[in-house]
């Protein structure tokens, strides 16, 4: 559900990105079930995660909602490159190798304190794209 949840936010967000992953048949499922299982870990440096896990901490619901806001934000940081991809090899050929390599603190800081704007420009998103009240 998460996955749905995400592809929801993304298009409120972003509905250009969500229209050019679905026109190449680019299904959330493929690339963001990995982060919502693995809580970013796979995606960046283990001191990047350590960081990013330590907020989630601070964060009321912060595993289970603010994660959610963290990965749309996560998925946009890369909107204009995506974009550019033509097709479905390379979106996601792309998306399992996101340049994160050599991130520090500092981009686990922008990352955070954009998720956090998110939340606070839709703050109820989490309830109204879970659809409970």
């Amino acid at each position: 559900m998460k996955v749905h949840d995400l592809r929801r936010l993304v298009n409120r967000m972003d509905g250009v990105l969500d229209a050019h992953l679905e026109k190449n048949v680019v299904e959330y499922l493929q690339f963001s079930f990995r982060w919502m299982n693995n809580l970013l870990m796979r995606e960046m440096p283990l001191r990047c995660t350590i960081r990013l896990w330590d907020t989630y901490m601070s964060e009321p619901n912060g595993f289970s909602h603010f994660h959610l806001y963290v990965c749309a934000k996560f998925l946009t940081k890369w909107a204009k490159v995506i974009k550019s991809l033509p097709d479905f090899q390379a979106i996601m050929l792309f998306l399992q190798s996101l340049p994160t390599s050599r991130w520090t603190d500092d981009d686990i800081a922008e990352l955070v304190s954009e998720a956090f704007q998110l939340k606070c420009l839709f703050p109820k998103a989490v309830t109204a794209v879970a659809g409970t009240t």
